[in-house]
């Protein structure tokens, strides 16, 4: 039985509820201001405020621990090439040729904790988001349906494939398969079979979508594409956006005329 993995969590909130649209001008206008701002304390806030986000929309704690799975190695890395890359101000500590300042961990940290923070904020749009809605709103922002049709079936089908590999690999395991012996090219050899199984499940998958896809006329001339459930501005998404941008201009008049948020580790500059 195939697993199917999705990363919308249908629930009943108040950020469910928000229209799409709004929930993608947080995110462009929270990235603006995670790249704007250069602030440890500035990051730590966020990503508590996000934290908190995803507590009253009740996503599941599996969903937070994934991003902090996913992204955690990835931050620490970044964060530790900054480090040694990049020493400026007084030394602490040398390590050979390493350098290493409190300037410099500050910048660090505040790389890593910037790369956690974006993802949170992106899948805030996307965990409270059925894909078929996300396609509705882009297209009411004038992009092509069919763009929207793709970005809704890449977010479909990689956690989709995730899964299958999984089950592939349980399977293949269960099986007698040790893909835990070898490295390098020898690695590769033993995943073969993994390998192959899931190439065919992915030509499979794609020769289904193709036909569903001919079978409702999508890209056929002259058709004009409708939908049973329209998405519209309601008075709580007026007031959400007009909040989201007084914050974000609000945040922008206090770095550029008082210097808030500049130096990575005082908050005031």
């Amino acid at each position: 039985m195939p697993i199917i993995v999705d990363l919308y969590t249908p629930r009943q909130s108040w950020l469910h509820a928000l229209d799409p649209r709004v929930k993608l001008l947080f995110v462009g206008c929270f990235i603006f201001l995670l790249l704007f701002y250069n602030n440890l304390l500035f990051m730590v806030g966020v990503l508590a405020l996000l934290h908190l986000m995803y507590g009253s929309a009740r996503i599941p704690r599996q969903k937070i621990i994934f991003i902090w799975k996913t992204l955690l190695p990835i931050s620490l890395f970044m964060a530790l090439l900054r480090i040694i890359f990049y020493p400026v101000g007084p030394l602490i500590a040398q390590i050979w040729l390493v350098q290493i300042t409190p300037f410099a961990i500050a910048q660090g940290m505040v790389l890593g904790l910037r790369i956690i923070t974006m993802a949170f904020v992106v899948f805030a749009w996307l965990y409270t988001t059925a894909q078929p809605v996300l396609v509705r709103s882009l297209v009411k922002l004038g992009a092509p349906y069919e763009w929207g049709l793709v970005l809704a079936l890449a977010l479909r089908y990689i956690p989709t494939f995730q899964g299958t590999y999984t089950l592939i690999s349980e399977a293949q395991q269960a099986r007698g398969l040790d893909i835990s012996m070898g490295s390098g090219f020898k690695r590769v050899q033993v995943m073969m079979p993994i390998f192959v199984a899931m190439i065919i499940t992915s030509l499979r998958s794609a020769d289904q979508l193709g036909k569903a896809l001919e079978a409702r006329a999508l890209g056929a001339p002259g058709i004009r594409r409708s939908n049973l459930h329209d998405i519209h501005f309601q008075p709580a998404d007026y007031v959400a956006a007009i909040l989201i941008i007084a914050v974000t201009v609000g945040l922008v008049y206090l770095r550029l005329w008082f210097g808030i948020g500049i130096h990575p580790i005082n908050l005031l500059g």
